[in-house]
């Protein structure tokens, strides 16, 4: 956990996020930019930037090193996909997991990534429960772009490709759900979607986070070409 026990809100330099792979050039290329509503960076400590009222995603990027990639690659042995949706005390997430994995035996390293990451959301957002989704799918669950109606809400892909998201300029806010009269593309330029890296811890703010009605980030999940995807998501409280 000491890698956590920092967490605050400093800002530094906002590194450009990774770009999906895009042959469209962006006809909002030569526009100006607005501010970044983004940070990301490699250490704990960014994750707090998510309390900065301008700012609706928060990265901290890092790589899945071996023991993990092991844990994750059990976990695909099962019967059936693991699809594990769980809302209780952050002290009971261990025995969860150990119960629910396909390769409980196997997994230790997955078991104690996901548990430090349930205390480390505990202490952000000083929380005693969270709610824990932990999917391994063959598709996108929500292909479509969307904001989230939470406050807020942690992702990371432990194999396949990350959640991809939009930056304000390149989104028409009048396109969400069903769309207004004459608003039919969220995405208003392919080349602008950005997409989060394997392993790379991120808050995504939603609609209900105070103060940030209408500014929730805009997401999707990625589609899904050959093999599978595990991803994580959490949510406080």
């Amino acid at each position: 956990m000491a890698q956590f026990e920092a967490l605050h809100p400093p800002l530094h330099t906002r590194p450009e996020p990774h770009l999906a792979a895009s042959s469209s050039p962006s006809p909002l290329a030569s526009a100006p930019r607005p501010a970044a509503h983004w940070h990301i960076g490699h250490e704990a400590h960014d994750l707090g930037a998510i309390f900065d009222p301008d700012i609706s995603l928060a990265v901290m990027q890092r790589r899945i090193d071996a023991a993990l990639k092991m844990a994750v690659k059990a976990q695909s042995s099962g019967a059936y996909p693991l699809r594990m949706r769980w809302r209780g005390p952050i002290s009971d997430l261990r025995e969860a997991l150990e119960r629910y994995l396909p390769a409980p035996d196997a997994g230790t390293a997955l078991i104690e990534d996901i548990r430090v990451l349930g205390e480390a959301m505990g202490e952000l957002f000083e929380v005693k429960d969270i709610g824990m989704r932990l999917e391994m799918t063959q598709s996108a669950m929500c292909p479509r772009f969307h904001v989230d109606r939470i406050p807020v809400r942690l992702v990371t892909t432990y194999d396949g490709p990350g959640t991809q998201w939009l930056p304000e300029h390149a989104a028409d806010r009048l396109a969400l759900g069903h769309g207004q009269p004459g608003h039919h593309d969220i995405c208003l330029a392919p080349g602008e979607i950005h997409e989060l890296r394997p392993g790379s811890l991120a808050l995504l703010k939603g609609e209900c986070w105070p103060g940030n009605e209408g500014r929730g980030l805009i997401h999707r999940s990625p589609v899904v070409p050959n093999g599978s995807r595990l991803m994580l998501s959490m949510d406080p409280g």
